[in-house]
């Protein structure tokens, strides 16, 4: 897949893909337990397909449960929706900003979203994606913290770290793979 790439902006309701926020109507009823809503980004190789992140809410869950297969970090595909009510499942801390529509070069000399090619790894550990690699799973994308916009107040979820996002090779379905901080 050639290279996308997307930028953290202050949110505009004209664009599909958010961070933050409310999470959309289509899965709100479909969020376990102990889970909030990270990001809902759009499908890169899929028209008017979503695909949104869940992120579990214990801090220390989260942390040592951060590679394939034990990774609290969920995706599911879905078409594109508004966002719902339900506040219950948001992370307060962090606020809402859009995502741009993909393009064909990195536009900030922060990364945020690169989609395709290579992974910039923070840790350049196998160990990480060999399980993946094994399963028959490939780099897809990844989200970087380095990436959210200058005016954005948070904490930063995954430690200032980046979301390894793999694609199934014969299904296609979309998972977390781990994530990384430095």
């Amino acid at each position: 897949m050639k290279e996308q790439f997307a930028l953290c902006i202050p949110f505009d309701n004209n664009l599909k893909g958010r961070m933050g926020g409310n999470p959309p109507i289509l899965i709100e009823e479909l969020i376990p337990d102990n889970y909030r809503f990270y990001a809902t980004i759009t499908h890169p190789e899929k028209d008017n397909m979503m695909l949104s992140i869940l992120i579990h809410e214990d801090f220390d869950t989260l942390l040592e449960n951060n590679i394939y297969p034990l990774i609290e970090v969920k995706v599911k595909e879905h078409e594109y929706s508004e966002a719902g009510n339900n506040t219950d499942k948001r992370i307060l801390s962090l606020g809402l900003s859009s995502i741009s529509n993909y393009g064909n070069k990195q536009e900030s000399e922060f990364l945020f979203i690169k989609v395709g090619g290579e992974p910039r790894l923070i840790q350049l550990k196998k160990y990480y994606y060999e399980e993946l690699e094994k399963d028959n799973y490939s780099f897809f994308l990844q989200i970087e913290e380095e990436g959210y916009r200058d005016t954005l107040d948070i904490d930063y979820v995954f430690s200032y770290g980046a979301l390894y996002l793999y694609k199934h090779n014969s299904t296609g379905e979309v998972i977390a793979g781990f994530w990384q901080y430095s």
